[in-house]
């Protein structure tokens, strides 16, 4: 029996294919939450908000797109969640899998350092601020009289 050239070269197509397939990567994220927090994830790309729980771990991301995701974190004794950084994934990890823990974007280690991490300032709510230019200008008039 005679394999024909057509059978040959798409079993060489075939396989050619499958090598290059193997060798993609991609760039899933998989967050830690390695503190004592409620967090929240809102991925970018996909435009999902994932809850992520105290000592808990989720898996985000695509295979083709480099994660952008914002951590908001709850304040204390309030139900308030707050954007804390913004995280663009600069270069995929060695498996295709990176995971990058709180504590590695707070202490800017290894695993961080593959991100752009910009970090938000306090939110200050307008009571606050009201307050705060309540106080300014009354300082300000004890000082004239």
């Amino acid at each position: 029996m005679m394999i024909r050239p057509i059978k040959v070269m798409m079993i060489l197509v075939l396989m050619q294919m499958m090598s290059v397939a193997l060798d993609m990567q991609g760039c899933f994220t998989t967050f830690i939450n390695d503190k004592g927090i409620k967090i929240l994830i809102y991925d970018k790309n996909d435009d999902l908000i994932i809850p992520i729980g105290k000592s808990e771990k989720r898996r985000f991301g695509s295979e083709n797109e480099h994660a952008h995701f914002v951590i908001y974190t709850q304040e204390p004794k309030k139900r308030l969640f707050s954007p804390l950084y913004t995280c663009k994934q600069d270069q995929c990890g060695a498996n295709g899998n990176m995971q990058l823990k709180f504590s590695d974007i707070e202490n800017d280690t290894e695993a961080a350092q593959l991100f752009t991490i910009t970090e938000h300032t306090p939110h200050m709510s307008m009571v606050q601020r009201v307050s705060e230019v309540i106080k300014s200008e009354c300082s300000n008039c004890e000082k004239e009289e």
